[in-house]
């Protein structure tokens, strides 16, 4: 699956770029993609010594609310919080796209693997033919978050949901994947 992070930064900040970003805290949820999404667009916009961060909640939920409160000038979410956060009034400084991965243990069966690859190739086809039908599936995920549940599809720009059937990691000849 193919995933859109965000640098947001909270509606009254005076940041508007990523180098902005030089020497101020940055939330980020280390070992996570967007962590890692995260230090692509800082490094990206200054040297490797102005770039300045802590570790964040996995929870984007989390990260959201400590940003509104002021913990850190910034922080790297996915959707639904990157509607969210734009809903409140907050700016993308910069976004990315980067490859989730999907991992089994070698208890999963080679056939059992193979079963979800072809079943996700399905989704994609559907999610493509009609993305604002699915994005009710954001909304529906985080049950019980007020900001999400203030949503509907219509907020969600489309683009930063792409929907792509992404290959096996490494050739089946030196891993092992699952034809689909």
């Amino acid at each position: 699956m193919i995933v859109c992070g965000a640098l947001v930064v909270p509606p009254t900040s005076t940041v508007f770029t990523p180098q902005d970003l030089a020497h101020k805290l940055v939330a980020l949820d280390y070992g996570n993609g967007t962590a890692y999404a995260g230090l692509q667009m800082l490094e990206g916009a200054m040297p490797r010594e102005a770039i300045t961060t802590r570790a964040a909640a996995t929870s984007p939920a989390e990260r959201f609310a400590g940003l509104m409160r002021g913990d850190f000038e910034a922080t790297v979410l996915q959707e639904p919080w990157i509607t969210v956060a734009e809903k409140a009034g907050c700016r993308l400084v910069s976004t990315t796209f980067f490859h989730g991965t999907w991992v089994a243990t070698d208890q999963v069966s080679v056939e059992a693997y193979a079963a979800l690859l072809r079943a996700l190739t399905r989704a994609v086809r559907r999610i493509n033919a009609d993305k604002r039908r699915y994005v009710s599936y954001f909304i529906r995920d985080w049950a019980g978050h007020p900001e999400v549940a203030a949503l509907r599809p219509d907020d969600f720009n489309l683009s930063r949901i792409p929907a792509t059937r992404q290959p096996p990691a490494c050739p089946a000849s030196t891993c092992r994947a699952a034809p689909c």
